[in-house]
C-alpha cells in the first residue's frame, strides 16, 4: 500500500490580505496588526444616494429640482468602536431657465449638479420636465410645471399671454384660464399700488410746499432779469397727482442700471461652483420667509 498524504489544511484564522479596503466588518477581522496601522481610521465606504436606495425625497428637494441628489448621512466608525454621524447637503445653484413649453422664465429656481447634467442628458429644460419619470425627476414643481406644459399644449391661446407658469398651477386656474388671468392681473396691479405707497414715505424725493417755494438766496442785482419758476405740474390736478406718485416710487434711475434678469445683464454666483460659497445664505430664513417682501434698496 502507497503512503497517505493529509490535504487537510490547519484551522485557524486566516491572515491574508482584506477583500476590501473600504469596507468593515468580517474582512478586517482577521487580518495582522500591520495592516491595520496602515488603514485609515476614518475610512468609509462610497456613500450610496438616497435615491438609489428608495429614501423618501426631502421637502426641500420638492420645491426644486434635485434630480440624484438630496440629503444623505453617513457613518464614521473608529477602530475605538465610537462613531459619529454626518449629514451631506446637496450642492444647490439658483438659476434661470428660458423654457418654450412655458413660454416664459423660471426665475430663481433651486438645481443640483446632478439635474443640470440630467437636463443635457435629456436636451435641454422642456424635454427634460416632459420625458423624466416621476420616479426619477423626484419634485413635485417638475411634476406641476409638466401638467402647465400638457395644458398649453392643448390651449395655445393661453400660451400665447406669457403669463408665468405659476398662474395655471393649480386644477380650478386651468379649468378657466381668462379668470386666472384677470385676479393675476388684478393681483399684480394692486401690489405695484402697494408697494408704491409703502415706499413713498422713503422717497428722496419732494414737491415742495408754497413757503418753500423760495429758497433764501443772495438778492438779484436791480435791473436784473429774474427768472420765473416753470411749476409745470399745477396745469391739472390729474398732472400734479401722477407727478407725486411717480416721485414717490423714486426710481429715477432705471434707465441707468440694467435689470439683473436681462439675458446679458451681469450676476454673481449663476455657474457650478462660482460666485461664493453655495447652498449657504448670509442670514438663516426659514423655508417660509417671504423675500418678496423685502424692499429692492
Amino acid at each position: 500500500p502507497g503512503l497517505v498524504h493529509s490535504s487537510a489544511a490547519p484551522r485557524g484564522p486566516r491572515l491574508s490580505m482584506p477583500k476590501n479596503l473600504s469596507l468593515f466588518g468580517a474582512y478586517l477581522q482577521n487580518v495582522g496588526a500591520k495592516l491595520r496601522k496602515g488603514f485609515k481610521r476614518q475610512q468609509i465606504t462610497r456613500i450610496i444616494p438616497p435615491k438609489a436606495y428608495g429614501r423618501t425625497p426631502s421637502a426641500s428637494s420638492q420645491m426644486a429640482l434635485f434630480h440624484d441628489d438630496d440629503f444623505n448621512n453617513y457613518t464614521n466608525k473608529k477602530w475605538s468602536g465610537r462613531w459619529n454621524r454626518r449629514k451631506l447637503t446637496a450642492t444647490s445653484f439658483r438659476k434661470d431657465f428660458e423654457s418654450d413649453a412655458l413660454n416664459s422664465t423660471i426665475y430663481n429656481l433651486k438645481v443640483t449638479g446632478s439635474a443640470l447634467y440630467a437636463m443635457d442628458d435629456a436636451g435641454g429644460f422642456d424635454d427634460y420636465i416632459l420625458r423624466t419619470s416621476p420616479e426619477e425627476l423626484r419634485s413635485a414643481t417638475g411634476e406641476k410645471m409638466r401638467e402647465v406644459m400638457y395644458f398649453y399644449m392643448k390651449n395655445p391661446e393661453a400660451k400665447s399671454w406669457a403669463l408665468p407658469w405659476k398662474v395655471f398651477l393649480r386644477k380650478r386656474a386651468r379649468a378657466d384660464p381668462a379668470y386666472a388671468r384677470y385676479v393675476h392681473e388684478a393681483k399684480k396691479e394692486a401690489s405695484g399700488r402697494g408697494t408704491a405707497a409703502q415706499h413713498a414715505k422713503f422717497s428722496p424725493y419732494y414737491l415742495p410746499t408754497q413757503a418753500l417755494m423760495h429758497p433764501a438766496r443772495q438778492e438779484f442785482v436791480e435791473g436784473s432779469i429774474q427768472p420765473k419758476l416753470n411749476l409745470w405740474w399745477r396745469e391739472g390736478k390729474a398732472l400734479e397727482g401722477a407727478f407725486r406718485r411717480r416721485l414717490g416710487e423714486a426710481k429715477s434711475f432705471e434707465r441707468a442700471h440694467a435689470d439683473h434678469r436681462e439675458p446679458h445683464s451681469f450676476r454673481y454666483g449663476q455657474t457650478m461652483g462660482g460666485g461664493g460659497r453655495q447652498n449657504t445664505t448670509p442670514r438663516l430664513r426659514s423655508k417660509v420667509h417671504h423675500f418678496r417682501m423685502l424692499r429692492p434698496y
